[in-house]
């Protein structure tokens, strides 16, 4: 009894150790994911906003010939800031939850569709905000979503977007529909299209875009099963 009680507690040491080692590890990654988001922001990010800022004001004087070249370059200055906010977002370890997804989602729509006064309704259903989320998974739906509201804005001529993100039994989904008639913006993004079908896929999870009373963007995961890049 005296060698059984001494060889558990010796287990029970050694367990306790060994989280202990691995929570310390976890907080060491999360401060370097943390740490590179603020540098990218900061250093990166202020070169981008400064390129596109100079840009833009010596386009105002500038000959003819090259102002066109200079506003282009303001523009693409501005969607490379844009794509690194994106990138930043995923590194910062301060975003991990189902919430800080919500939020950007809820961000680009407003940003996105508000500008082409396209009404929408956005409803999330069973979902912990305060839930952890995989960077990598948090990634892919953001980036479907945004290139289905992207393709949206491009193609449409719908008035009306719903968007519904819920959970229910370890599944979760995602669905993005307008009101358009245009069933050509169906095949005339068919890249964006492939590339959404290839990040569900990655999850684990299978996409449909299909016209019926509107385009209709719609993401499937099993939270149950093990995602592409997991195995």
């Amino acid at each position: 009894m005296l060698y059984a009680g001494i060889f558990a507690a010796a287990v029970y040491v050694f367990i306790q150790y060994r989280t202990a080692q691995a929570i310390q590890k976890v907080k060491a990654l999360e401060a370097i994911r943390t740490k590179i988001s603020s540098d990218l922001h900061d250093d990166v990010g202020s070169i981008l906003s400064g390129l596109a800022m100079q840009s833009q004001v010596m386009a105002y004087t500038a000959p003819t010939e090259i102002k066109t070249a200079l506003n282009e370059l303001s523009d693409m200055s501005r969607d490379a800031m844009e794509r690194m906010r994106d990138v930043v977002w995923v590194i910062d370890s301060r975003k991990d939850k189902y919430e800080n997804l919500i939020d950007r989602m809820r961000v680009f729509a407003e940003k996105n569709l508000g500008v082409k006064n396209i009404a929408y309704h956005f409803e999330v259903r069973g979902i912990d905000g305060k839930k952890f989320i995989n960077p990598e998974k948090r990634q892919n739906i953001y980036l479907i979503f945004k290139e289905a509201i992207a393709n949206i804005v491009k193609h449409s001529d719908g008035t009306q977007v719903n968007i519904v993100f819920e959970q229910e039994k370890g599944h979760l989904r995602l669905v993005v529909q307008d009101n358009g008639t245009r069933e050509e913006q169906m095949v005339s993004d068919g890249l964006g299209l492939s590339n959404m079908a290839m990040r569900a896929k990655n999850m684990g999870g299978s996409l449909d875009a299909v016209y019926e009373n509107g385009f209709r963007v719609e993401l499937n995961l099993d939270q149950n099963k093990k995602a592409v890049s997991e195995n």
